[in-house]
């Protein structure tokens, strides 16, 4: 199977191929201003580095968060629309597991994934050696990070945000598991099961409201319709 991963719930952008469990090639970007305007480049970029045509894909699959509100919503757009153009199946896979899923294989224990939530807040969610969900996605206090990690016995713990809250138990470190990444995105996404044809759409992963709330803001004076 030749799967397209695409992650956007953070900072950095990333798009993957992977093709029967083996990563082939992967793109970042980390420009201000947001993913939108880089990623289809980016996708096609990757798909001529490899020697494949867009229409050799058979999965697109799409980090769902938590992270970035509109991050997560630029990446679905783009992950839906490239489906949706190929006649090709959409899988969902959420950002803290893409990061666990990529944690080398020899590593053994289970998986605690960190990551900025910024309120002084971490997302933190934890899963076994072959990503079942242990702990699901949850925004965590970082005053209380050590007690959440206190409920695991010798984690591979990961992420940016582990590197600085818990230095001493030495967070891997990697490309693939600082933030997180289409690799781990499609890696996850080959391995999870086909939506059928009646399931509900996919949707983020967002733990809690977003940062940014639309104001409740009075009519148009100018409108001719009734406000929504």
């Amino acid at each position: 199977m030749r799967v397209l991963g695409i992650e956007t719930s953070s900072r950095r952008g990333t798009v993957a191929l992977v093709e029967a469990g083996r990563v082939i090639v992967w793109l970042a970007t980390e420009t201000p201003g947001g993913h939108a305007p880089h990623l289809l480049g980016l996708v096609d970029q990757i798909v001529a580095a490899a020697g494949w045509s867009k229409a050799a894909l058979d999965r697109i699959a799409v980090g769902l968060g938590p992270g970035s509100f509109t991050g997560i919503r630029v990446g679905i757009a783009l992950a839906q629309g490239i489906a949706l153009g190929l006649s090709r199946p959409i899988v969902g896979v959420g950002s803290l597991r893409a990061m666990c899923r990529a944690v080398p294989a020899e590593l053994r224990g289970p998986r605690c994934a960190l990551i900025d939530a910024r309120r002084d807040e971490v997302f933190a969610a934890e899963y076994d050696e072959v990503g079942h969900e242990r702990r699901e996605p949850q925004a965590v206090r970082r005053d209380r990070v050590s007690a959440w990690l206190a409920e695991t016995a010798s984690p591979v713990l990961l992420g940016e945000a582990a590197t600085v809250l818990a230095p001493e138990a030495s967070p891997l470190r990697s490309d693939l598991t600082d933030l997180p990444h289409a690799a781990g995105v499609a890696l996850a996404g080959e391995e999870t099961p086909e939506r059928a044809a009646d399931a509900p759409a996919i949707d983020a992963i967002y733990v809690r409201p977003a940062d940014a709330i639309r104001p409740n803001l009075p009519r148009f004076p100018l409108s001719s319709s009734e406000p929504t």
